[in-house]
């Protein structure tokens, strides 16, 4: 069962950013059926690094047409991207470590940050994003 369901309240209006979103919450929810099913930890790490990748990417996209367009809260989105990644990181590390954390304690942060992220950072990119294009 997903952890997140994909709802038009989540939509930036940028097509690109959007259809991204929507591909993030996809890797959450099967990063969360695969931690509840404790699947194979190598399994599991791949898995992370295929989530992290894509953020990376995600990030990247943002990031271009934050630039592109002079967004005037750059700098602070910028800096959430690289915190978030970093946790990222942190969460590989530990599963490559040999450590099996449960998804509420060390992957609610997963759910958590990408909707807070899209809610407190996107929106308001979103909006400045359609005003300017």
């Amino acid at each position: 069962m997903p952890i997140v369901t994909w709802s038009d309240e989540y939509n930036v209006n940028v097509e690109k950013i959007d259809k991204q979103h929507r591909h993030l919450l996809q890797l959450v929810n099967d990063l969360h059926s695969a931690v509840e099913a404790r699947i194979d930890k190598e399994e599991l790490k791949k898995m992370l690094i295929g989530l992290t990748e894509f953020t990376r990417t995600h990030f990247a996209t943002e990031e271009q047409l934050m630039s592109k367009h002079d967004y005037p809260d750059q700098k602070a989105h910028f800096k959430e991207h690289r915190m978030l990644l970093r946790h990222l990181g942190d969460l590989v590390h530990a599963v490559s470590q040999g450590k099996y954390p449960t998804f509420y304690s060390d992957y609610d942060v997963s759910t958590d940050w990408a909707l807070v992220h899209i809610k407190e950072y996107d929106m308001p990119l979103g909006i400045f994003l359609n005003e300017v294009e």
